[in-house]
């Protein structure tokens, strides 16, 4: 009787239906645990946390960003790892979490001894969960952009635009470099209107968390200008004020020796004062990125000398890794002479790609 039960249509037909539940009851009880403020409780696996967001990946909803203020506690079945602003590491499975402190139940530093349980921290400092390896001395970090802006008007006029630009930084843990250029060639009539570049270098070691020191090489080279080659190099001292995916700001300033090779054969020679500042902040995450770059240099030859370039925009993130922006760009010669224009504004639209 029995053995006509279980070989039977019905009952195995229940069960084919029963295992699937019983496997994905099994999946989602193996999955992390969200709780919030409001009650909600999501399951999925923990991404990361980054200062006050924590990212979460949801099987319904793919990952998702949530306030930090608003997470009550945070359940793992692998153990998360806790990065302190000491850079201490601490690994653990259970975090309560609080206005102004957070609960770590079962916290671990690795490579180390068990840590009394609970132990409660600070928000300020736990400032990453999960970090990017490079954070920890893992290897590296990667990333830049390249863009083009490309213009051709037919009719009264014949003229052609071409402008590209790009952007790279290679950071680990206590150093980086990061590289900046750009190229921009007009034609108006079939005549070449204008023929530029300039490329930025700097290597940063940092000191503290947030101090660093390291040097700067650039060139640059304008046809109708006249300046076969501009050199620049010199040391720099800087800080680093924020830097994570949401917000990076880093100022950096020192003596700048400065070499320009004109096309009438003669070569000046002078030092400056120079600066540099790099900002750039997601105002909508993953969807509208702001951002100002700005270089200066103030000649101590002359002390009425001066010039400075800016790069102000808008970046826009579309799909595989294409990126739109519009920018403005600003370019300043106290030193310009006859009908030249102290200051050059240029509109631009542009399509790049960011890895």
């Amino acid at each position: 009787m029995f053995r006509q039960i279980v070989s039977s249509p019905f009952f195995l037909l229940t069960r084919l239906l029963v295992l699937p539940l019983v496997f994905f009851a099994v999946v989602e009880v193996q999955a992390d645990e969200l709780i919030l403020k409001d009650g909600s409780r999501l399951l999925g696996t923990v991404v990361s946390k980054e200062d006050a967001s924590l990212k979460f990946s949801t099987t319904f909803a793919g990952e998702i960003t949530v306030s930090w203020d608003q997470v009550v506690e945070l359940r793992t079945e692998e153990p998360m790892k806790l990065m302190l602003d000491d850079d201490t590491l601490y690994q653990a499975k259970t975090i309560r979490n609080s206005d102004d402190a957070m609960v770590v139940e079962d916290a671990i530093v690795e490579q180390d001894s068990p840590v009394p349980a609970p132990r409660t921290l600070a928000q300020e400092e736990v400032p990453l969960i999960n970090p990017e390896p490079w954070r920890t001395g893992e290897g590296f970090k990667l990333t830049g952009h390249l863009n083009f802006a490309f213009e051709r008007e037919r009719g009264n006029t014949d003229e052609d635009e071409i402008d590209v630009d790009g952007d790279l930084l290679w950071r680990r843990r206590d150093d980086r470099f990061t590289m900046f250029g750009e190229w921009e060639r007009d034609r108006k009539d079939n005549k070449k209107t204008k023929d530029q570049w300039n490329l930025d270098n700097a290597y940063n070691y940092f000191l503290t968390d947030k101090l660093f020191a390291g040097a700067y090489l650039g060139f640059k080279h304008d046809q109708f200008a006249r300046l076969d080659l501009e050199s620049r190099i010199g040391p720099l001292l800087g800080y680093q004020w924020f830097e994570s995916t949401k917000i990076n700001l880093s100022t950096q300033a020192g003596p700048i020796f400065i070499n320009k090779d004109w096309e009438n054969a003669t070569t000046e020679q002078y030092l400056a004062a120079g600066w540099l500042i790099n900002f750039d902040y997601y105002v909508i995450d993953d969807v509208m990125q702001f951002y100002h770059r700005n270089n200066g240099l103030w000649s101590l030859k002359e002390t009425d000398n001066y010039t400075w370039d800016t790069w102000t925009g808008l970046r826009f993130p579309l799909i595989l890794g294409l990126v739109a922006s519009t920018e403005i760009k600003t370019e300043y010669d106290n030193a310009a002479i006859g009908d030249t224009d102290k200051l050059d504004t240029t509109y631009s639209l542009k399509l790049g790609y960011a890895w």
